[in-house]
């Protein structure tokens, strides 16, 4: 070999040589068996081990247990196919001890006599690993978020067909994901709607929107429509291009509900509110009738004044009847006066006759079942014909071919103690089981937009529950339905011989007493009242009038005030006046009911009230209660005097 040729070929050696040290991939050589007969130096970049740590140990030690089946099948591949490339991944351990990932590629150049060994390439492939995981992770997250929003989301091509639907759009819309997929969005859109929708994509196309929204409707596979919130934006390539848009769909239908619940509740309140109002005008007014017929019963007497008597008694029966519609009125809207206290039920229900009829109708005969003797309850008797009442329109509802209503009263004895049954029956279509679970959750109905608030039956939970009692209902379809109330009852409270005198002998006094109202009619009368049954009186239009009034009246023996009044309430005017009068006496009147005058300024409910309308008698019993009673026993007996 000449010179040249030597240079020539160390020259290449040393240039292989570089090739192999220097080379970001290293190289190794494995014998037969796998054992390191030769590996690169940077290697040591690779594993964190020197050629030294390695070179004459077996390949297998730096494997993952979990691996190696798999190289050593690699290795007897390699030896049985000379001079073929074979691919292998696996973890290989790092000198700090954690394990990385490793790809290799071994060729058998066993037979090539310049060679003489099994040749590999180690490349670490840690971190495209996890890259190529991140990227999995990111698509899976992506994939997820787009199939399980709990909102309708879709991709869709710029001409409006669908690329891309997730679950909740096809649950909405009832259709499954491959019969949706390639349908134009026309095909489900209401007819009055697609030209805006066109218009609006055109817009967005050229920038001139950023984002559409607007309310929609889309047609079910079923033909029924959903109303539904679109809000559509684009998605845009790197360069800024247009690719396809993205829609969120938003169902509706249940905040819909919602609002015009909440638009039936505030309609509600305002009736409430409204009946509040006129039961206050209304029982002012049925204050003055009744005093004053109170008053003039007191001088008919005699058998020349008997007709005339008889009249003023119809007059006063007549305003007995019309506070008993005010309460009624109170009751449907919900603003009855709270006034637990011992009754006979029968005698509540009874006396509903009249008007349970003018409301059933002509066509549903009521029949009456009432236990005799019945067991008293506690219970607010205005709240209970609220409970006959709605139970009463449920039944009649059921009922629209007639039928039979069954008003039915009845003691019961529980493990808990005696109790009073109320049952109200009909003859109706009856109610099947996926309706009664819901029967008493407010807003729930049946019925037709306008002909149902849902709030009846959950009011008479209501009332029974506050009342210490409990409902349950028995329905079959097309056998009728049963309500059955169960009330706790009550051990009838009799007058102690001490009690508060009640008769008209002992209903007279000589105290003095400021009395404090606005209407006119109704300070007229109780002035009048008070008067001629020795009181004397000072009589004021309003909280002003009776402050200026005071000075000149060092003994005031009541306050007796109405609660809402111009300007200051009588509230705040017994306060002013307890500044100095500490033990002052005070009786609040009010025609508002409890809902009204519930409020900051208000009198709380310990405070004696006596509720308008009131008859003479039972204002000359209760002002004589509040004078002869201790304050912590004003519905008790006496204190002793």
């Amino acid at each position: 070999m000449s010179g040249d040729d030597r240079r020539e070929l160390e020259q290449r050696e040393r240039l292989y040589r570089g090739m192999v040290v220097n080379s970001t991939d290293p190289i190794a050589l494995l014998d037969r068996d796998g054992t390191i007969r030769f590996v690169a130096d940077s290697i040591e970049r690779l594993t964190g081990f020197t050629p030294v740590d390695l070179v004459g140990r077996p390949a297998f030690e730096q494997v993952h247990p979990d691996d190696q089946p798999r190289v050593r099948e690699a290795l007897r591949e390699a030896l049985a196919r000379p001079g073929v490339p074979v691919p292998l991944e696996y973890r290989a351990r790092h000198r700090d001890g954690s394990w990385r990932d490793r790809e290799v590629v071994g060729v058998n150049r066993l037979d090539d006599p310049d060679i003489g060994a099994i040749i590999v390439n180690y490349r670490d492939t840690t971190a495209r690993r996890r890259a190529e995981a991140a990227l999995e992770e990111s698509d899976r997250l992506h994939r997820s978020t787009f199939n399980e929003a709990p909102i309708g989301v879709a991709h869709t091509s710029l001409t409006g067909r669908f690329l891309r639907v997730n679950r909740w759009l096809c649950q909405l819309l009832g259709y499954a994901p491959e019969e949706l997929t390639g349908k134009e969005f026309v095909a489900i859109t209401h007819p009055d709607e697609v030209e805006q929708d066109i218009q609006a994509m055109g817009r967005l196309i050229a920038g001139e929107l950023d984002r559409y929204t607007r309310e929609k409707r889309y047609r079910r596979k079923d033909g029924s429509f959903v109303l539904v919130n679109l809000a559509v934006s684009v998605h845009r390539s790197v360069q800024g291009e247009p690719v396809f848009f993205i829609a969120v769909i938003e169902d509706l239908t249940a905040r819909k509900r919602l609002e015009q619940e909440l638009r039936q509740a505030h309609k509600m309140e305002a009736v409430g509110r409204l009946a509040g109002g006129i039961a206050h005008d209304f029982n002012n007014l049925l204050t003055a009738i009744a005093g004053y017929a109170d008053l003039a019963l007191d001088q008919l007497t005699g058998d020349v004044l008997a007709a005339v008597r008889k009249d003023v008694e119809e007059i006063r029966s007549a305003c007995r009847s019309a506070a008993s519609l005010t309460r009624q009125l109170l009751a449907f809207s919900r603003r009855q006066i709270l006034q637990p206290q011992i009754i006979d039920l029968n005698v509540v229900v009874t006396r509903m006759n009249g008007l349970l009829r003018r409301l059933i109708g002509e066509h549903i005969e009521i029949v009456w079942r009432l236990a005799a003797p019945i067991h008293r309850i506690n219970v607010d008797a205005g709240q209970i014909e609220q409970v006959v009442l709605n139970l009463a329109l449920n039944a009649r509802d059921a009922m629209s071919d007639g039928g039979t209503l069954t008003i039915e009263t009845a003691n019961v004895p529980l493990d808990s103690g005696p109790h009073v049954m109320l049952a109200i029956s009909d003859t109706g279509a009856g109610i099947d089981e996926a309706i009664r679970e819901h029967l008493f959750e407010p807003f729930y109905t049946t019925k037709e937009p306008g002909h149902g608030t849902g709030l009846g039956l959950a009011t008479v939970y209501g009332i029974v529950k506050q009342s210490g009692g409990s409902i349950s209902v028995y329905s079959e379809p097309r056998r009728g339905t049963t309500f059955k109330v169960l009330l706790p009852s009550a051990v009838r409270v009799h007058d102690s011989p001490d009690a508060c005198a009640s008769s008209s002998e002992l209903l007279r006094g000589n105290e003095t007493i400021l009395l404090v109202e606005d209407q006119s009619e109704v300070r007229s009368v109780a002035r009048e009242t008070l008067t001629r049954h020795g009181y004397t009186v000072i009589a004021t239009a309003s909280a002003d009038e009776a402050l200026a009034a005071a000075p000149s009246h060092p003994t005031i023996d009541l306050l007796l005030t109405d609660v809402v009044m111009p300007g200051m309430g009588g509230s705040e005017l017994a306060r002013r006046f307890r500044r100095d009068r500490a033990e002052l006496p005070v009786l609040f009147m009010s025609g508002y009911p409890a809902g009204n005058i519930d409020q900051p300024g208000a009198p709380d409910r310990q405070s004696p009230l006596i509720q308008k309308p009131f008859a003479g008698q039972a204002l000359l019993r209760k002002v004589r209660q509040v004078l002869d009673c201790a304050p912590s026993d004003l519905t008790g007996d006496c204190r002793d005097k």
